[in-house]
């Protein structure tokens, strides 16, 4: 008998012949797969996916809810430890943003009971001969359009694979739309999967209090939902669209080393190879096709290398009334960014589906490089301020009469014309459109890969 056990959460699972449930706290939560990629999986797999399934997307909510643990009807999941570690490695970040201290964070979730069921932990590895297929967690934002794009050029059959978080309202609509028309354009097969429980990490949703945690643990949980299409179609990759900038981290004001994307860092990404290699025999592999590029640089390479692609593009969270009729909301930090990103690089943002100039005072507060402002996530962070000042600027050189631009060239990094601000310029400029040296692309790929950047970054050398 477990004491206490009313200060406990529990979670109950089943699953059938195409549908995972996750029941708690009296609400039902279905995962709902095409049925020929998940009944002929064997039971003992589908049940250690649902171990690990309702764990990862779970455990963190014990210090949402103020709870002392969580009892499971499941068994203890193989890849406890890194579910773990995962969510220790993001609470940094997370503390950050939900104005919490992280100790307190560390603390709280280190003491948590987690109780699993009696029977033992399933154990299993099926190797298969693999076909040269990728499943790419699609989103259509840039990385992932850009994903597509190398898949095609190194002669991968693409296996879009899009998970719909609750949360982003309007989201779905817009992006089942840029699906079809993508498989009509390109003859790409794509699938839709509702992912339910995740609207547990949203309180307007959820009924939970409003917090960043769950957001920075969901690849490892992902993967395992890709799982029955890696099988079915015995894929060699499985593909996240983290770029270079997953890597970057601060230290929080209590010390503690924090990445605002723990698990899009490329270390986190050679765990989930780790995993994916234990699973298959060593035949499937984890991997970013985008890794080696900034954020801006992917930008580049989607919209100059790949325009076909590049005019599909959804970077916006879709989670705000602007958001039902167009798929970019223009009023949020990543349509911010976006927009400068665009404008920088030449392009017309209403090409694009930008309804509004966000090159006004109206939207200051929404840049990060002018403070946190009204930004979330990794804009708040800080940690893009730099590349946004250099977004900016080339928009400014671009639109010398905008107003809004003109005022930030008061302040500019690199205002003044000396032959320091210039060099800073070729500096930065250098860095965040260059290639990078990243270790999460699966060795064979590797070559190919960098000279098909080398090929769209490097045909240019902007002089400055």
């Amino acid at each position: 008998m477990i004491y206490e056990k009313d200060q406990y959460l529990e979670v109950k699972t089943s699953y059938d012949d195409h549908s995972i449930e996750i029941s708690l706290n009296g609400g039902v939560y279905r995962l709902e797969y095409p049925k020929k990629v998940w009944a002929p999986l064997k039971d003992a797999i589908k049940r250690s996916i649902v171990d690990h399934i309702a764990f990862g997307s779970t455990n963190y909510l014990t210090l949402i809810m103020g709870k002392k643990g969580v009892i499971y009807d499941t068994r203890l999941p193989l890849f406890d430890p890194s579910i773990f570690k995962n969510t220790i490695c993001d609470l940094p970040s997370s503390a950050v943003l939900d104005k919490e201290y992280t100790a307190d964070y560390i603390r709280d979730y280190f003491n948590m009971d987690f109780v699993f069921s009696r029977e033992e932990t399933i154990v299993w590895s099926r190797p298969y001969k693999p076909t040269d297929t990728a499943i790419i967690s699609f989103t259509s934002g840039k990385e992932s359009l850009l994903t597509l794009a190398v898949c095609l050029e190194l002669g991968l059959k693409p296996i879009l694979v899009n998970i719909i978080e609750p949360s982003n309202i309007y989201e779905h609509k817009h992006r089942l739309k840029l699906l079809k028309r993508l498989h009509e354009e390109f003859g790409v097969e794509y699938y839709t999967l509702p992912y339910e429980i995740g609207s547990l990490k949203d309180s307007k949703i959820g009924g939970v209090k409003n917090s960043s945690l769950g957001w920075g643990n969901q690849l490892f949980t992902y993967l395992f939902i890709f799982l029955p299409f890696v099988l079915q179609r015995r894929a060699r990759y499985v593909f996240f669209g983290n770029e270079f900038s997953g890597d970057s981290e601060t230290v929080n004001g209590e010390g503690f080393r924090t990445n605002f994307c723990y698990d899009q860092s490329s270390h986190w990404t050679l765990q989930l190879d780790n995993v994916l290699r234990s699973l298959t025999g060593g035949v499937g592999r984890v991997g970013s096709l985008v890794g080696p590029l900034n954020e801006i640089a992917v930008a580049k390479c989607l919209h100059d290398g790949f325009p076909d692609l590049a005019k599909y593009q959804l970077s916006c969270f879709c989670d705000v009334p602007e958001a039902e009729e167009h798929r970019w909301c223009c009023s949020c930090s990543k349509c911010a960014r976006n927009h400068a990103f665009l404008n920088a690089l030449g392009k017309d943002p209403q090409d694009f589906g930008f309804w509004r100039d966000m090159f006004s005072e109206e939207y200051k507060p929404l840049f990060s490089v002018f403070g946190e402002g009204e930004t979330f996530g990794y804009d708040r962070s800080g940690l893009g301020r730099v590349e946004q000042e250099l977004a900016l600027y080339m928009s400014a050189e671009r639109l010398p009469e905008n107003e809004f631009l003109k005022s930030y060239m008061k302040t500019s990094r690199y205002n003044g014309g000396s032959e320091q601000n210039k060099e800073l310029f070729k500096r930065d400029y250098s860095y965040y459109f260059g290639l990078q040296d990243y270790p999460a692309i699966p060795r064979e790929l590797r070559e190919r890969v960098y000279r098909i950047y080398e090929r769209i970054l490097y045909s240019e050398i902007r002089e400055a």
